[in-house]
């Protein structure tokens, strides 16, 4: 695979378009502020009935449209009385003659990650005049997307400033985006977010044809952006990632001899549990787990949690304790945790019915939770993180953040 080229965020920022791009256009002259609420929806017929008198001797004149460009639009009003002229357009007008609104529309498409072909399906349905595609596409590249680029390189550079005026290493959370499921993802979005501060510190876009293969970008991410970290004079003292093996490996032998804790986040072990469990839940004789699938997941939140010094032997004993209080067994012969934490379950309190000791589900259930997940549940964070925000999700999904990306 060829390397994409289409767009270089190392590149240096143009505003360079062709001569074709915008027509030659009288210009008024524009406010400080374009990006201010005060637009309004008006329909046309309404709109062209205001120029069918004339301001200077209230006779009938006449208003055509001389000249309209997506949201731009252009009337020249003539009186053939008084010879009255006057010329009126609805926004203002840019460099270049660029009308505003055509900015601010891409602008507001692309800032808000919304699909470009949905909206302007969705402006032409309602019968609103809009910007092409082509427009879309060539504002991003000239404009919105340098625009993102400088706002970002300024944020970051104010939370390294930040960063190192605090005491102690950084404690980073990071994980890896793919443009689509599977392994044959184009680009891969590795983020790392500062726990401490909770922003993101560094994002870094890797290309698949730059690595082996696609299931190399999380680790080439990582990489880079710890090299990154490294130039500009920050110590890492903690790094909370997924149970990725080549991750893990590279942590191990690059980071963790300078002093680097590595952890592995709850949230991702969590879900191979809730997997692992519902498979087996579909087995002859284990239906039971399914009832207990949700307490089992957020006994593994809370072996976390309640263990806030992280001592990994008093959360292998916990961990395991819930295989034994399932079967209602509450004394644990492990003495770093002998007996669990919960007052005496009767009546109400029981809300499942407890596994036999000895049956096929708790034999199955012990097989899942202690295989090797004890090995990663010892190396979780008390305080459970991942580097994502529900907003960034609902706003920009992984697919089309990348896809619009390479598109530019």
């Amino acid at each position: 695979m060829d390397h994409d080229e289409s767009w270089n965020p190392d590149e240096e920022m143009s505003n360079e378009s062709t001569e074709d791009d915008y027509e030659d256009e009288p210009s008024l002259e524009s406010p400080s502020d374009q990006n201010v609420p005060d637009k309004v929806i008006v329909g046309l017929t309404q709109l062209m009935a205001l120029f069918t008198i004339c301001c200077s001797c209230y006779r009938e004149s006449k208003g055509p449209i001389v000249y309209q460009k997506g949201t731009y639009l252009k009337i020249k009003q003539v009186c053939t009385q008084c010879d009255y002229q006057s010329v009126w357009q609805n926004q203002d007008i840019l460099h270049r003659n660029m009308p505003v609104f055509n900015l601010l529309l891409s602008g507001a498409i692309h800032f808000s990650g919304c699909m470009i072909s949905q909206t302007i399906r969705m402006l032409k349905l309602f019968g609103i005049q809009c910007i092409s595609i082509n427009t879309y596409f060539r504002h991003q590249r000239l404009y919105t997307i340098p625009t993102i680029i400088k706002a970002w390189q300024n944020q970051q550079t104010e939370i390294i400033t930040e960063l190192k005026t605090m005491d102690g290493g950084l404690i980073l959370s990071g994980d890896c985006r793919s443009d689509s499921p599977g392994h044959s993802a184009k680009y891969g979005s590795y983020t790392l977010i500062e726990d401490r501060i909770n922003k993101v510190l560094d994002l870094q876009l890797v290309q698949s044809s730059e690595v082996p293969s696609s299931n190399w970008c999380e680790i080439e991410g990582l990489k880079r952006s710890v090299h990154f970290l490294k130039s500009q004079d920050l110590q890492l003292s903690a790094i909370i990632t997924d149970r990725n093996r080549q991750v893990a490996k590279w942590v191990r032998q690059e980071l963790c001899p300078e002093g680097t804790s590595h952890f592995f986040d709850i949230w991702h072990i969590g879900k191979s549990v809730q997997k692992a469990l519902d498979t087996v839940s579909k087995e002859k004789g284990c239906e039971d787990l399914k009832l207990w699938s949700p307490a089992i997941v957020n006994h593994l939140y809370w072996t976390a949690a309640s263990t806030p010094n992280g001592d990994p032997n008093i959360m292998e004993a916990k961990w395991r304790s819930m295989v034994n209080h399932i079967q209602d067994i509450h004394e644990h012969s492990n003495p770093a945790f002998p007996h669990c934490a919960h007052p005496p379950l009767e009546g109400e309190a029981r809300e499942k019915e407890w596994l036999e000791p000895g049956s096929t589900a708790a034999i199955k259930l012990e097989a899942v939770t202690t295989k090797a997940l004890v090995k990663d549940i010892k190396r979780t964070p008390w305080r459970p993180s991942t580097p994502s925000s529900s907003a960034l999700l609902q706003s920009t999904p992984a697919s089309l953040m990348l896809e619009c990306t390479a598109d530019c």
